[in-house]
């Protein structure tokens, strides 16, 4: 989720310590019925908006929690006040959101493998660790 393509543009990816990956279309099936239906609606793009919105609200990650104003100086970000289309739509997946996040939660805590394995996939989804190249 989110600002990958972003990220490698301003930190290389053999810095990265990890790479998470949710999918969490494959949670939509442990949602209440309603909400699904309030996906279906959104769409994959929107519903992929809100979890990213959510996850940076959750932890407020450093590369995305400044801007730039036109005078070059940096700015705080306070993604709670955004009107974007993820933020619009937050509160209308509560419990996907929830799933995501203990599934992204589970996956950003594995441990790095010792050995010089560079992926470990899960039922929720993968990360990769770029590092142990």
């Amino acid at each position: 989720m989110g600002e990958s393509h972003h990220l490698a543009n301003t930190v290389p990816p053999e810095l990265w310590e990890r790479v998470v990956v949710v999918r969490w279309p494959d949670l939509l099936a442990r949602a209440p019925v309603g909400e699904r239906a309030t996906a279906a609606e959104l769409g994959f793009d929107v519903c992929g908006l809100v979890l990213e919105h959510q996850l940076q609200v959750t932890t407020s990650p450093p590369l995305n929690s400044r801007r730039r104003n036109r005078d070059g100086d940096w700015r705080p970000r306070n993604h709670t006040q955004s009107r974007s289309r993820g933020a619009t739509h937050a509160q209308a997946l509560p419990a996907l959101w929830q799933l995501t996040w203990e599934a992204w939660h589970g996956l950003a805590t594995l441990q790095a493998p010792v050995n010089s394995q560079m992926l470990l996939t899960t039922e929720a989804g993968r990360v990769v660790f770029p590092a142990a190249r």
